[in-house]
């Protein structure tokens, strides 16, 4: 009775495994179709001309139409940008510069005086005739 025990036990632990077993390849059949499913169309004619099963004329056709995306076309390269750097100015004459065109501006320059009606008044320069200019 006890060798009889034992056998059913390891055929129940065996029926156990098959059903973990199947379970694990139905999820993974799943998987697979998911896969298969979302591909990309280089991935597809990849599947067809690698599958030894499928046949010759499909594999040949598969193959070519992948050619383009595995080993792109050669093409010029563009020439690099022809870039010429500028001349480092010296803070020192950038701010003699600045000073001569401030200056030259303050030379022009003229008081303007806007009443509250909004009409405008040009002042004469101080030290100047009178005239407008």
């Amino acid at each position: 009775m006890a060798v009889a025990n034992s056998i059913q036990s390891e055929l129940d632990e065996a029926e156990h495994v098959i059903r973990q077993q199947m379970a694990r390849i139905a999820e993974l059949e799943i998987e697979v179709e998911r896969l298969r499913a979302t591909a990309s169309a280089h991935s597809v004619l990849r599947e067809i001309y690698l599958n030894p099963a499928s046949p010759e004329g499909n594999r040949i056709k598969a193959a070519q139409a992948a050619l383009n995306v595995e080993t792109p076309k050669l093409q010029s390269v563009p020439q690099p940008m022809d870039l010429v750097a500028e001349e480092i100015e010296p803070l020192a004459v950038v701010v003699e510069r600045q000073r001569r065109r401030a200056d030259a501006l303050l030379c022009e320059a003229r008081n303007i005086e806007v009443s509250p009606s909004g009409a405008v008044r040009i002042l004469p320069k101080p030290g100047g005739n009178g005239s407008s200019e």
